[in-house]
């Protein structure tokens, strides 16, 4: 829902009040439209990618980065618009080499730089369906975001969004905000364990993503979370993964209700539909599903329906509803 909410937004630099105030405008409701002109409640990428991760991890029972993988590459000719990073992920897997090292070479070739927040937003069901099983959700976090975002930054983020998906989903009413962050930071921890000794080459990137990330969530807690300033800025994709990540943690803290939070993010400009997508993920699953308008959810599960395709047959959110019962 969250992806959807930000198709009008997407990568403008709109006005927003200074944090904690909380933003407002004309896009409370599903309204589609965009550079592709989507439909109303339609998503995109982001949300595409979990759908065939959802379908791997029913079909193995378990996680699985070659099956992941192909199912990302399969998505690829039915996509209206592929991110940069992905593009040259897909691109490198032609090359000859080994695919499920093709996000490595990718950021190694551009001297380890982050390449975008892509695997933090496509993650979410990893904390779902792996919500009882830290270490296989952990290695899980991680195996994933390395296929096509390896920076280590990247990898410890989805392992952190995972960890305190799980606990807001298998915990019960009485769950406070600090044990999700809580939780968050154990994630980071145990993340940047095992990242340390599977690749003992970047230990140091590792040790650093892990300052850096653990810093997002302490920023997280302040009214301002200082995310329009000229290290992080909402509106600029350098360092990316923590916008995102710092913003869906502070929205999860700050917001009073789940919909003000994602009506705030998408307000914000910049990466609406990775920031809609990864906020919407932590707010939803710590507030319910019921916390959502009624009506988001219908345009969201009904849009594309009168469509046949693989954009309603595979890629469509409604199919994620299905890791909830297994």
């Amino acid at each position: 829902m969250g992806n959807a909410l930000a198709v009008p937004t997407a990568h403008r630099p709109l006005h927003a009040p200074a944090f904690p105030t909380l933003a407002d405008g004309l896009y409370t409701a599903m309204s589609g439209g965009g550079p592709q002109q989507l439909r109303k409640g339609q998503v995109t990428e982001e949300v595409h990618l979990a759908c065939a991760l959802g379908h791997s991890l029913r079909d193995f029972k378990r996680y699985d980065a070659a099956d992941a993988l192909r199912r990302y590459r399969a998505w690829q000719p039915h996509a209206f618009d592929v991110s940069e990073p992905l593009k040259e992920v897909f691109e490198e897997c032609q090359s000859g080499l080994p695919p499920l090292g093709a996000g490595r070479r990718v950021w190694l070739r551009g001297h380890r730089k982050a390449v975008g927040a892509g695997s933090l937003a496509r993650v979410a069901p990893l904390g779902v369906y792996l919500a009882s099983d830290p270490k296989a959700r952990t290695q899980a976090s991680l195996e994933d975001s390395a296929l096509t975002h390896y920076d280590p930054r990247c990898q410890l983020a989805c392992a952190g969004l995972t960890a305190a998906i799980a606990k807001a989903v298998t915990s019960g009413a009485e769950l406070k905000l600090e044990e999700v962050l809580t939780a968050a930071e154990s994630g980071l921890l145990l993340a940047g364990a095992a990242l340390g000794r599977s690749a003992p080459d970047y230990v140091q990137e590792v040790a650093f993503a892990q300052q850096l990330l653990r810093e997002d969530l302490a920023r997280a807690r302040d009214d301002d979370p200082r995310l329009y300033g000229p290290e992080l800025h909402v509106h600029r994709a350098q360092h990316a993964i923590h916008v995102a990540f710092r913003l869906a943690f502070w929205e999860l803290l700050h917001a009073p209700t789940a919909q003000a939070a994602l009506i705030d993010v998408i307000h914000r400009g910049g990466d609406t539909e990775v920031h809609g997508a990864v906020t919407g993920a932590l707010v939803g699953a710590f507030h319910g599903e019921e916390a959502l308008p009624a009506e988001w959810r219908k345009h969201v599960l009904e849009a594309l329906s009168t469509q046949k395709g693989p954009l309603w047959d595979v890629y469509h959110p409604r199919h994620l509803l299905g890791l909830v019962a297994t």
